[in-house]
């Protein structure tokens, strides 16, 4: 494909690069997020994660989703991006929410199942269910919380972490 065709064509498809990263990271399923669930992630954590917990309705998720996935590639981070929509149950409307652009960018995507205040408390016991509601996880590590959009330090701070682990300089401290 020639260059100009190819510029052609991502402006035809309106940013080219959103949908890149669409295409790399799309979620194929929507999986059952369970206090369970959340406990399984934790103790099976292999490299950084953000977990991003958002509604369908929130204002500030898409952006913060968005933000998320562009600081990783930048940093070259080996780092997992989660989305986990609290208002939607697993098989309720899957298809629709596995269509939502921002929650494509996600490389897991999953829907709370069962009580939603107790899956919250599993979570943090002092998250009242606001959103965006971003948890950093990092093997070896005790994961930090932030409601609202993350500063840049907060992003900071576990993508350190994060290319510490990479760079081999040594187990971080829990």
């Amino acid at each position: 494909m020639n260059a100009s065709f190819r510029k052609f064509a991502l402006v035809l498809l309106g940013g080219g690069v959103a949908l890149a990263q669409v295409a790399e990271a799309a979620p194929r399923a929507v999986e059952a997020f369970d206090s369970a669930a959340w406990q399984a992630l934790q103790s099976g954590l292999e490299r950084p994660t953000a977990v991003v917990f958002s509604t369908t309705d929130c204002v500030h998720c898409p952006a913060v989703i968005e933000t998320l996935r562009r600081d990783i590639r930048q940093r070259k981070l080996k780092a997992t991006l989660i989305v986990v929509v609290m208002d939607v149950a697993p098989g309720e409307a899957d298809a629709t929410v596995l269509q939502n652009a921002e929650y494509r960018l996600a490389d897991r995507l999953f829907a709370f199942a069962g009580q939603a205040p107790a899956i919250r408390h599993a979570v943090d016991p002092r998250w009242r269910g606001v959103t965006p509601y971003v948890s950093f996880l990092a093997p070896n590590r005790q994961a930090a919380a932030v409601t609202g959009p993350p500063s840049k330090t907060d992003v900071d701070s576990w993508s350190g972490a994060s290319s510490a682990r990479r760079a081999g300089r040594g187990r971080a401290a829990p």
